[in-house]
């Protein structure tokens, strides 16, 4: 069988489980798909915004076209939408031009917002994190899905929710890649089978007073991203070509 690559494309302030779980989930199907992880610059390694450094594979201009295109979240998008306006957009044209041959695009987490800055949610079906859905609701042609889905499919885009939403989501990939089969072996290697000690993993399920308190904690992130989205609306030219499926 061919390889399947899967890029994971990463930036400063990536969130690290966005990029290792699925990583994992998608390296337990290796040979046959195999992740690369792409940066700015191939010898500098990336932070993430819990200070784990990782080396790129490859870099943006040297990047392959990739099969499957996935882009995790992070902290701090702002900083990275303001200083890749100032740059030229170089982060939003390469997911634009990865997407055009792309045999699926894909999101985990705030990852969302990168992808519906570049045009390239425009009239699918999506979901982010749950504390950052009103960023997400800033882009009019974006159809965010009602509550906190572990993610969303619709056609070849599929997004998901916060982090650990990643593990399940990856899964999902593979299954549409690979099949039943392959996704049932890989989750018994890697022994996921959640339990986790309290019941807190969404506002709909959560106490309301801890609700309460990570929201407020999202809050000054989120006025920061959404004026952010706001200053690039317009400023970036949208996506010419239709991908791959779409």
């Amino acid at each position: 069988m061919a390889k399947t690559l899967i890029g994971i494309p990463l930036y400063p302030n990536y969130d690290s489980l966005d990029v290792t779980g699925p990583h994992q989930t998608f390296w337990m199907q290796n040979p046959t798909l195999e992740p690369i992880l792409i940066g700015k610059s191939k010898g500098e390694p990336m932070v993430s915004f819990e200070n784990m450094r990782i080396l790129p594979d490859t870099d943006f201009a040297s990047c392959p076209q990739l099969d499957v295109l996935f882009v995790p979240g992070g902290v701090a998008l702002d900083q990275v939408l303001e200083n890749d306006k100032k740059d030229g957009f170089p982060f939003l044209r390469f997911l634009q031009r990865q997407a055009e041959k792309a045999q699926l695009v894909t999101s985990v987490c705030t990852g969302a917002i990168f992808l519906a800055a570049a045009g390239l949610l425009d009239g699918y079906k999506a979901t982010t994190h749950w504390g950052f859905l009103s960023v997400l609701k800033l882009f009019p042609k974006v159809k965010v899905e009602p509550g906190y889905p572990r993610f969303v499919v619709d056609r070849n885009r599929v997004t998901g929710g916060g982090i650990s939403s990643g593990l399940d989501e990856a899964m999902e990939i593979v299954c549409m890649l690979q099949g039943k089969e392959a996704t049932k072996r890989g989750q018994l290697t890697m022994q996921y089978a959640p339990d986790p000690p309290f019941c807190d993993g969404d506002p709909s399920v959560a106490e309301p007073a801890i609700v309460d308190q990570v929201r407020s904690d999202f809050k000054p992130g989120v006025e920061a991203l959404s004026k952010a989205v706001k200053d690039i609306q317009g400023s970036f030219p949208p996506q010419k070509k239709k991908s791959k499926g779409a």
